[in-house]
């Protein structure tokens, strides 16, 4: 799910390139880019964009005590070894 703030950001990103580009071809793309994006702001699809909340993202917990597993029929610990 896409933030309509992250929407919103690239847009903007888009056209600083845009007003930025050198050439006529790096401009379109980003005039381009730009468009796709307000499509995808605009369409009918709410599930697609998420609105922007504050988000929580989770830490993965690491275990310090983790033991490679032994098998009887296994030769060693490489994932070659066979």
């Amino acid at each position: 799910m896409i933030s309509s703030d992250q929407l919103l950001k690239e847009i903007e990103r888009q056209i600083a390139l845009a007003k930025q580009a050198q050439s006529e071809q790096v401009k379109r793309e980003a005039v381009s880019a730009v468009r796709a994006l307000c499509n995808v702001m605009l369409s009918d699809s709410p599930a697609a964009i998420m609105p922007s909340a504050p988000q929580t993202i989770q830490q993965p917990v690491a275990s310090l005590n983790e033991q490679p597993l032994q098998e009887a029929d296994a030769n060693g610990e490489s994932l070659f070894d066979f």
